[in-house]
This record gives C-alpha cells, structure tokens and sequence, in this order.
C-alpha cells in the first residue's frame, strides 16, 4: 500500500469516529505536519500513516516527537499495514490502527494525551481557514494569505525549523 492510499482510508475512518473538521498532509505554521488530523468539538485526533518500518522508526527522531507536549492530538494513532508495527513498541498512549478487508481495524486503541500542542493546532485550524476559497461563512471575516506569509509569521513567533 502508498501513503496516499493509507491517507485515503485513514482519512474516511477519521470522518466515522465523528471529526467535524479534517485536515490531510497540510504545511503550516504549526511545528508538526501530521499526516491527519481531525477536530470534534474541543478534541482531536491525530494519525500518522506507515508504510515500512523505516518509516515508523525514524518518527522518533522528529523534533516533535522529543516531547509529548509538543505533538498536537488529544489521541494518537499510527495507521499501517499489519506486520510493519508492533503494538508492543508504540510510544506510551499511542493506538495502532490497520487495514482490515475494506475497513480499518484499531489493533490497540489510543489514550487520551492530557499535555499536547494546542498552539499547534490552533494554527493549523487558521492556516486551514485561511486557504478557504469563496465566500466567508455568516460571522466569519477571513484574510486570505498572501505570498510569504508562513515564514514571516514563523519567524515572528519564534517558531524554528526541526533540525
């Protein structure tokens, strides 16, 4: 299986657990790029898809990955091809979902993170109203972003690049 096709799937699931909001593979502001994460009022849910088990190990050594408070996700998932990841070895909290038939299976349901990056996830969730296109919802006055903004405005937080 792709990643793009693990996002797919992962993506449709997140939709079923009852997320108002998702958002997929989306560069912003925020210090984490999840591979998906979505919103239900006051929680969220984050999943990062695996397609080797190169891929999994080297998600420890992500900068954001140091710390718990760092990563955004009220829950956590990993999403991947059955084999690749043992539930045994996921990051303290974290669940394990995989392709069952059709559908998805949660081999290991993930804890509820009472420390996570709400900086982060506020920023994704404005980046994301930033980049609607059209009319602006009743009640809502949106700036559309201009060219350059994302590294002025990392730079003004005080935000750094991973290194």
């Amino acid at each position: 299986m792709d990643h793009d096709t693990l996002v797919k799937q992962a993506k449709h699931w997140i939709w079923s657990q009852g997320c108002c909001v998702v958002i997929t593979e989306m560069t912003s502001a925020a210090s984490e790029e999840p591979d998906i994460i979505g919103f239900l009022p006051g929680y969220s849910i984050v999943i990062e898809c695996k397609t080797s088990r190169a891929d999994f190990l080297n998600d420890k050594h992500k900068c954001h990955n140091r710390s718990i408070s760092e990563n955004m996700g009220d829950q956590r998932y990993y999403y991947a091809p059955r084999g690749i990841i043992s539930v045994d070895e996921l990051p303290d909290g974290y669940g394990l979902l995989e392709p069952y038939g059709r559908g998805i299976t949660v081999r290991k349901s993930a804890r509820f993170r009472p420390k996570k990056n709400h900086q982060g996830e506020i920023s994704m969730l404005v980046s994301t109203l930033r980049r609607i296109k059209g009319v602006s919802p009743p009640g809502a006055n949106i700036k559309i972003y201009r060219e350059g903004w994302n590294k002025k405005a990392r730079a003004t937080l005080g935000i750094k690049e991973c290194q």
